[in-house]
Parts: structure tokens; C-alpha cells; sequence
């Protein structure tokens, strides 16, 4: 079969590229399932916002794109997970479906994770774009100074030709 893949293939290619296994029946996720994904995807932003601050830091702009690039796809299964777990979001948690008190506590806990990795991941980004608004600040300064450089020098070089000078003595 040209073309086509085996199903663990399938599996494997589909769960390196997004933050969920292959589903192996249609069944919904619980919220628990939905809650531990996100918070294993969230363990996996937490560097990348930690490093993108790095590169920020250190300026380079093509790493940044290249890392922003490779971070899209981890947002984008962020914001799936998010959308799953809309249904829940009114939900009391005594509301909710458990198959016991174990899980409720641990879901509960891995919630109490995902809020604390979200608000690092949150304040890295804050602090990156800080970083970029003050750098770009920085360089519309260097340049307004380049700028202003040069329409000194043109204009001494209009006064200069004018007059009949052709070259500046440096000694004089």
C-alpha cells in the first residue's frame, strides 16, 4: 500500500506532532485526561518561553523567528486542549464525573500545576516582549541618532562645496 501508513505509524507520527496520542475510540476525554494533557503540554512551554526570553535577551532575531516557528505548533494544541475543556468549565467539581476520590485530588492538583506553569509561561512572554519594545526603543534611538549624523555631515558637505572646499584638513 503505497501512501498509507500502519496504524502504530499513524500513532506515533500523529503523537509527535501534537500534544495528543492517536484516539483510539471516539469516546470524549474526561476531564481529567483533558487536564493531564494540558498539563503536560505545559511542561513542554515552559522552557521554550524560557529560552525564547534568552534569545530575546541576546538578540537574535533568526533564532527567535526559528523558535516562535517550532512554539505555533505547541499553541495551537494548547488552544485545542482549551477548547475541549470548555464543556467542564461551568462545572462544579463535585459536578463532575470521577472514578474516585484519587483522581479528583490528583486532577486536582495537576489543575493547581497548570495555573502555576501557565502564569512562568505568561510572565516569560511578558518579560520577552518587554525585552523587544525596549530593544526596538534602543534602535529607532540609534537610528534617529544615524540619521541625524548624517544630515550634519551632508550639510557641512553642501557648506564645504559651496564654499570651494574639497577636503577637510584633520589638522587644522
Amino acid at each position: 500500500m503505497s501512501g498509507t501508513f500502519s496504524l502504530p505509524v499513524a500513532s506515533l507520527l500523529y503523537f509527535k506532532f501534537t500534544a495528543f496520542p492517536a484516539p483510539m475510540s471516539r469516546k470524549m476525554p474526561t476531564f481529567a485526561e483533558l487536564i493531564h494533557r494540558k498539563e503536560q503540554l505545559l511542561l513542554r512551554l515552559a522552557p521554550v518561553s524560557v529560552r525564547q526570553l534568552e534569545i530575546v535577551r541576546n538578540g537574535d532575531v533568526s533564532l527567535l523567528v526559528q523558535l516562535l516557528g517550532a512554539k505555533q505548533q505547541l499553541m495551537y494544541d494548547f488552544e485545542t486542549i482549551e477548547r475541549q475543556l470548555e464543556p467542564f468549565k461551568d462545572l462544579l467539581p463535585e459536578q463532575r464525573v470521577w472514578s474516585s476520590e484519587a483522581e479528583r485530588r490528583k486532577t486536582g492538583e495537576s489543575v493547581d500545576r497548570c495555573a502555576a506553569l501557565l502564569e512562568e509561561i505568561l510572565r516569560n512572554d511578558n518579560m520577552s516582549i518587554e525585552e523587544l519594545a525596549t530593544r526596538k526603543d534602543e534602535v529607532e534611538e540609534q537610528l534617529r541618532k544615524t540619521r541625524q549624523g548624517a544630515q550634519i555631515h551632508n550639510g557641512y558637505a553642501k557648506q564645504a562645496k559651496k564654499s570651494g572646499i574639497r577636503h577637510f584638513d584633520k589638522k587644522s
